[in-house]
């Protein structure tokens, strides 16, 4: 099975909004900032992978194809093609080689004036800013240069990988699972700007399901048996324990649907409030899905669905602060404003409602 080489070539098509579109592309598809996908563009050709697989080096074609972009592919030598092919293959190109220098003309003296070598071609000529060869200009040559140096070892290799969650990037269902919530949790920045990146409703939404469903699972069922043991009388007189974790299980992942989409459509009605919202239901929706693994914190008896739900609302900030590109205040006023309404609420009835009924007499005390 052979190795290939994928190179950045550029814009497929010359254009200004052909390469508007190619540089929001490499940011979007590739997680680069736009100084490194700017930084990419000027310094094609540039290899990008290397050492892969046809299957992966066909996901880079596609990626950059649909971004405007212009990708070249060359096939890496195995060990085993080195062994069959003659080592005359191998030897390197000639060096290419400069035209002569042009001899003086007869009754002309030399130049023997400063001279500049092209950094292009290496042609030495009288010093001018433009090559009479190649024709670039030096100046600015030279100046692409520094910046490319500038950027030398910072522009990693792009992974298509890094534009998927492990969840929907087919790693496989535990193991893309676990990485999808170890890196949600300790790493919630960098992982949803991937969720921000992707797409979809239903990767999302039995991520979501799975998590809440451990999640209040284990809530209810360390609650009811710390319960059990502090006060030991039967949750229902009629029912018993058994039929009680049936009624449970079966009501669980109704609970969890609800609060998915009760918590997405009042984040996402919030957003609009705001005006956070850039980039529509679906990443409001994906931001609250993934946000589900602080409720994985339920199976820690006690504490645990306190420090849960505390840390869902941490992870929803990040989410829709990543998912529609706004900012931190933002989306944090989008996020605790119904938090704010209700808190807000309470406190103007417990200052209203004693008022109120003493108009009525209900706090007068009894008259003699």
């Amino acid at each position: 099975m052979g190795l290939y080489k994928v190179i950045f070539l550029g814009l497929a098509v010359a254009g200004q909004e052909e390469e508007a579109r190619l540089l929001r592309g490499l940011q979007k598809k590739f997680n680069l900032t736009p100084e490194r996908a700017e930084s990419l563009l000027q310094r094609v050709p540039i290899v990008v992978k290397k050492g892969i697989s046809r299957e992966e080096m066909e996901k880079y074609v596609r990626a950059f194809e649909e971004i405007g972009g212009r990708v070249g592919v060359e096939e890496e030598p195995t060990p085993e093609t080195l062994e069959i092919m003659p080592p005359h293959t191998y030897e390197p190109p000639p060096a290419p080689k400069l035209p002569p220098t042009p001899e003086p003309e007869p009754g002309r003296k030399p130049y023997t004036g400063p001279t500049i070598t092209c950094p292009q071609c290496g042609y030495e000529q009288p010093e001018t800013d433009e090559c009479v060869k190649c024709g670039i200009v030096i100046s600015k040559f030279i100046q692409y240069q520094e910046i490319g140096r500038s950027f030398e070892g910072k522009v990693r290799e792009i992974s298509v990988e890094d534009k998927y969650t492990p969840w929907e990037s087919g790693e496989g269902f535990i193991w893309g699972f676990l990485r999808t919530a170890r890196e949600s949790l300790f790493y919630p920045t960098r992982f949803f700007k991937k969720t921000a990146a992707g797409e979809g409703y239903w990767s999302a939404f039995i991520y979501a399901m799975i998590t809440g469903i451990i999640g209040f699972g284990g809530t209810i069922l360390s609650q009811s048996f710390l319960f059990s043991q502090w006060f030991p009388i039967r949750p229902l007189p009629t029912l018993s324990y058994t039929i009680y974790f049936i009624i449970i299980t079966i009501i669980l992942p109704f609970m969890v649907v609800l609060t998915l989409l009760i918590g997405s459509g009042v984040t996402h009605l919030c957003l609009m409030i705001v005006g956070g919202n850039k980039k529509g239901f679906q990443s409001t929706f994906r931001a609250v899905s993934y946000s589900f693994s602080g409720y994985l914190f339920g199976i820690i008896p006690l504490i645990g669905s306190t420090i849960g739900g505390i840390y869902t609302l941490i992870l929803t900030i990040f989410g829709v602060r990543e998912g529609h590109g706004i900012s931190t205040g933002k989306a944090v006023l989008a996020v605790l404003l119904p938090i704010i309404v209700i808190v807000g609420l309470a406190i103007l009835g417990a200052i209203l409602i004693p008022l109120f009924l003493g108009t009525f007499g209900f706090f007068g005390g009894v008259r003699a």
